[in-house]
């Protein structure tokens, strides 16, 4: 018995191939034509294909040998449909309320006077040297957001394989690193996988010191941008329920499990197993019963968050312009300075509430304290660690 199992969904986008049994996958008016050479069943009696996004339409290679069961699975997906729209403005206005726009806009404006930003897409060439610093910077975003929130991250573990199979997919304009600048500082990046004209947002986070700005609605605003100046359909952020996605997708749907199995009566056995275990494992879904065990298994290992320990060890204060100390007690400091990062996030929130450009911006020591001094053209306050 020759069976295969796969998950179609990382095979398509981050392996870039389709599976042998398929002549081609369409979505929407296009269709994917499997290569010449791949696209036979093989000797494969049963395949077993899990995250089939609903809105691609599979065909099989040998559709007359084989017996199809689909399954519906409780895994939601999340897609911006942009065939719709003329531009990203376009689909903000057709898709959120004026007060989320106004909200997004503002945020844009405030980053951009504050800071020194620029947007990249690397999308068919990139350096090595450029393509590793990246990629380490986008790993130590994942630690550090993740560690904030006591949440394990399952693409940490297979990083250097990550790393080793996207570097020549970029150059092959299979995949992009989608980056936000401050300056020389990249301060966000999605890693994204390419088929056809679907774009698929797979790893993405941000710098947390600039948390107050929004840079992870912002990515999404400025890849929408780019998705349609390059004529893509689709804006793929994948499977998983975070707030942002729903927000966000105009296209939430359900991914199935596709299992196909020839006609003999040895496959028609061996099936009908495969299918008792995938009913029995979507029905544990969706009574959310691996949920609970994970919740359980949190639960006996408790730590407290790094974003609470910070902020309870941290004291803001404002101040008026005659509580400022006398110059000979203030020692400027350089907040590029690695001994003094702890204190950007604290700059930066200050600066989001009150926008100008960092240049304009002093930061000092209050001598012979843990207390700093953040002062803008207008206002100022004091933070004590």
């Amino acid at each position: 018995m020759s069976k295969v199992r796969l998950e179609l969904f990382s095979t398509i986008f981050d392996n870039q191939t389709i599976p042998d049994i398929y002549s081609s996958i369409g979505y929407g008016d296009k269709r994917i034509v499997n290569e010449p050479n791949k696209s036979s069943s093989g000797g494969s009696t049963l395949y077993s294909i899990n995250l089939v996004p609903g809105y691609m339409n599979c065909k099989l290679c040998d559709a007359h040998l084989y017996h199809t069961k689909k399954i519906p699975q409780h895994n939601w997906g999340y897609a911006i449909f942009l065939n719709s729209d003329s531009n990203a403005d376009a689909y903000l206005k057709n898709k959120f309320n004026s007060n989320f726009r106004t909200n997004l806009n503002r945020s844009i404006r405030r980053l951009e006077t504050c800071f020194n930003i620029s947007y990249k897409m690397y999308h068919g060439e990139i350096t090595l040297k450029d393509y590793e610093a990246l990629m380490e910077s986008l790993r130590m975003m994942l630690v550090n957001r993740f560690r904030a929130i006591n949440e394990p991250n399952n693409n940490l573990p297979k990083w250097m394989d990550i790393c080793t199979d996207t570097f020549p997919l970029i150059n092959q304009k299979k995949a992009s690193l989608f980056v936000i600048y401050d300056g020389d500082r990249p301060i966000e990046i999605s890693l994204n996988y390419h088929m056809d004209k679907i774009l698929f947002s797979s790893i993405s986070s941000f710098d947390l010191d600039y948390s107050k700005f929004g840079l992870g609605h912002i990515e999404i605003y400025k890849q929408l941008e780019w998705c349609y100046l390059n004529n893509y359909d689709i804006f793929e952020m994948g499977v998983g329920g975070m707030d942002y996605k729903r927000r966000w997708s105009n296209n939430i749907y359900n991914f199935e499990h596709h299992i196909y199995y020839k006609k003999s009566l040895i496959s028609n056995i061996h099936a009908f197993f495969e299918i008792r275990k995938i009913l029995l494992k979507e029905y544990l879904k969706s009574k959310q019963i691996p949920l609970y065990f994970q919740k359980a298994k949190s639960a006996l290992s408790p730590s407290k968050k790094v974003e609470d320990t910070l902020r309870g060890e941290v004291k803001v204060e404002q101040l008026h312009s005659n509580e400022i100390p006398e110059p000979e007690d203030l020692l400027e400091i350089n907040l590029e300075n690695e001994a003094f990062r702890p204190l950007r996030k604290y700059v930066y929130d200050f600066m989001y509430g009150n926008p100008e450009n960092i240049a304009h911006v002093g930061v000092f020591q209050l001598s012979g304290t843990n207390s700093y001094i953040i002062k803008g053209s207008d206002k100022q306050i004091k933070i004590t660690l």
